[in-house]
């Protein structure tokens, strides 16, 4: 019984597709995002061994599938998978789709069942890319599940492909993409870490900010569009503290229509200040902070908070492996849960969601947010999709104050 659990679990890599997916992603990687590879202490390494990488954009797998070794396991997003045409050729790659800040024991034993079947698997230990520029702390239980795997820990470092594409841009720039693979910590030695240190070197290895990083290396990302969608993100005003006044100017400027203050943006991703008040911050990552903290302070001060939407709402159609809508309704979020309640597929509907699994959810700013409630997953597009980054922040508040409490 045993080994029909485990076979059922694991599925070959096509040896045929995967080298297609590698030979389309150097291509890519050498002739659109000027990619260059550092070291790679995996070449030529065969045998199970657990590979870690900063996320910070979604093309962040494409350097990958440049260096890692054949037979590689990439974990990504379920609802990423499910979602995509490839979906198919995908899991032809051996990829495992995982619910995202959730994992399952059938999560856990696919992982695992690579490993036993002695080849290498690929994770995002932050689960989500970056929209601010800037890592997120690394949980504990993540040093946990590392430690679990029992083998060899190698780091896949990315720098570049945040400012190639961030989360919240319209369009990708041409700078530079650099990768770096390295070994981290042998299984003995990784196992001797106590889960805090083990969870501190590993956030030491993948945190990074790409503002601070490119302001040291000077690469130049030229398209003329430096800011555009980046409003949805740094929607508060530093100077006056009105919410949802900040908008795009000739492309590169970023004006409070409340109060004038205006930043601009070079071709280094650094802002300056060209009117309207004191200078306030040159990274774009450090005033995502600072509203991500005055959200903080809101949330602690106002527990009671209510907030409401009409959306619409979309789930992903497995056969057609793209999101459908499916119905209209009111979504309400409070200190814990979300209610949602509306018509979908026709028929009168309402569901409550608690919030207390989740640190963040899957989104896109100025777009969208994601929900997930046992296997289904509800897309959620507000009628005003400017309020999707003040509900992750808010949503971000709600767990840090319940993890401190």
């Amino acid at each position: 019984m045993e080994n029909k659990k485990k076979k059922s679990s694991f599925r070959e890599p096509n040896g045929f597709v995967f080298a297609v997916a590698r030979a389309i992603s150097r291509f890519l990687c050498k002739f659109v995002f000027n990619v260059k590879i550092g070291r790679n202490e995996l070449q030529g390494k065969t045998g199970r061994c657990v590979i870690i990488a900063n996320h910070e954009s979604v093309i962040d797998v494409l350097p990958a599938y440049t260096v890692v070794p054949d037979k590689t396991h990439f974990v990504v997003s379920k609802a990423m998978m499910q979602s995509m045409p490839i979906a198919p050729l995908m899991e032809m790659c051996g990829a495992i789709g995982k619910n995202q800040f959730q994992t399952s024991a059938l999560d856990m034993r696919r992982m695992k069942s690579v490993l036993d079947h002695d080849e290498p698997l690929m994770l995002y230990p932050a689960g989500l890319m970056t929209e601010s520029g800037a890592s997120t702390p690394i949980p504990i239980a993540t040093a946990k599940v590392l430690k679990w795997f029992k083998t060899d820990i190698y780091v896949s470092k990315v720098s570049g492909t945040y400012l190639t594409n961030p989360k919240w841009a319209k369009v990708k720039r041409k700078g530079q993409i650099t990768i770096d693979l390295y070994k981290l910590a042998s299984k003995d030695e990784f196992a001797a870490l106590s889960d805090e240190d083990a969870a501190k070197l590993v956030e030491e290895h993948l945190s990074f900010d790409a503002y601070r990083q490119n302001e040291e290396k000077r690469v130049y990302y030229k398209n003329g569009d430096n800011v555009e969608g980046l409003e949805h993100v740094l929607y508060k005003c530093p100077v006056c503290e009105h919410e949802f006044t900040i908008s795009v100017k000739g492309k590169n400027k970023l004006t409070c229509e409340s109060c004038g203050y205006t930043v601009k943006s070079d071709n280094y991703g650094i802002l300056s200040l060209i009117g309207g008040g004191e200078p306030m911050f040159k990274y774009p990552s450090d005033w995502h902070a600072y509203i991500e903290e005055s959200v903080y302070e809101f949330v602690k001060e106002h527990p009671n908070f209510y907030y409401e939407t009409h959306a619409e709402i979309r789930t992903i159609n497995e056969k057609k492996h793209r999101y459908e809508t499916v119905g209209f309704g009111m979504i309400s979020f409070d200190f814990n849960k979300f209610t949602m309640e509306g018509t979908l597929r026709g028929e009168p509907f309402t569901e409550e969601i608690p919030t207390s699994a989740f640190p963040i959810l899957p989104f896109r700013p100025g777009a969208y947010f994601e929900i997930q409630h046992g296997e289904q997953i509800y897309r959620i597009i507000p009628d005003d999709p400017s309020i999707v980054m003040k509900w992750i922040f808010t949503l971000k508040a709600t767990f840090r104050l319940k993890y401190e409490e």
